[in-house]
């Protein structure tokens, strides 16, 4: 009876990392599994929108590739992701599943954007860039450590938690993107691509505004204008 009932409650699949494995045997099942993505990815562009696969991974490579100003994009979007990754790394670590990184770099962001905006004309840049520093870091690690009480105190899914404040901290953004700016004298500037003023001699050009402000947010201004309040 035993032995019948331990093999009614053994599962179907059973997943094992392996220990040791040759280095071409690794690299084949990567080069595989992307290959394998994009067959599917191809037969489900056919049959949902009848167009041709390779036409729309061309338009994406061009997407990512096809001048140097999007080069220049990508590379600054896999180095925040980079950044991001490193930064979750030690709560992965201790099994606390945070899946808020977004969030709480919208709000170290907007901490950043805020004492670029309230101190800009009234700092120094070597004082004004430290103080930037510590204050995202500051609110980002506030925004992380609302769902740790939670999980210290009421043992919540930390997992849904910091996924839903994501959403709330895109919101915050937004609110302030579109609502704070737009009523005061920042929101001429914002499109003049002169959001906030290091010093009263070293105003930021329109590239560093959208290198600043819209890619440490995560998202473009673009995607911003599709999410209003």
């Amino acid at each position: 009876m035993n032995n019948q009932e331990k093999a009614k409650h053994e599962p179907l699949f059973h997943i094992v990392k392996r220990s040791s494995m040759v280095w071409w045997k690794s690299w084949l099942i990567r080069i595989g599994s992307v290959a394998a993505a994009l067959l599917v990815c191809a037969l489900i562009t056919v049959l949902l929108t009848g167009k041709n696969p390779l036409s729309v991974y061309a338009t994406m490579i061009d997407g990512s590739f096809g001048t140097s100003r999007r080069i220049w994009a990508l590379l600054q979007n896999i180095a925040i992701l980079l950044c991001i990754s490193l930064a979750v790394t030690p709560a992965f670590k201790m099994r606390f599943w945070n899946t808020g990184a977004e969030g709480q770099v919208l709000i170290g962001a907007l901490a950043t954007a805020s004492c670029m905006i309230l101190f800009g004309d009234k700092l120094p840049t070597l004082l004004l860039f430290p103080i930037m520093i510590i204050a995202s870091i500051v609110a980002g690690a506030i925004w992380g450590l609302i769902p740790a009480v939670f999980r210290a105190k009421w043992n919540t899914n930390e997992t849904l938690f910091t996924l839903m404040m994501n959403y709330i901290a895109i919101q915050i953004v937004s609110f302030f993107a579109y609502k704070g700016l737009r009523s005061g004298r920042y929101y001429q500037q914002l499109h003049q691509g002169r959001l906030a003023s290091l010093n009263r001699r070293a105003r930021l050009s329109h590239q560093y505004h959208n290198c600043c402000c819209a890619h440490c947010c995560g998202f473009h201004l673009s995607s911003l204008q599709q999410a209003r309040i």
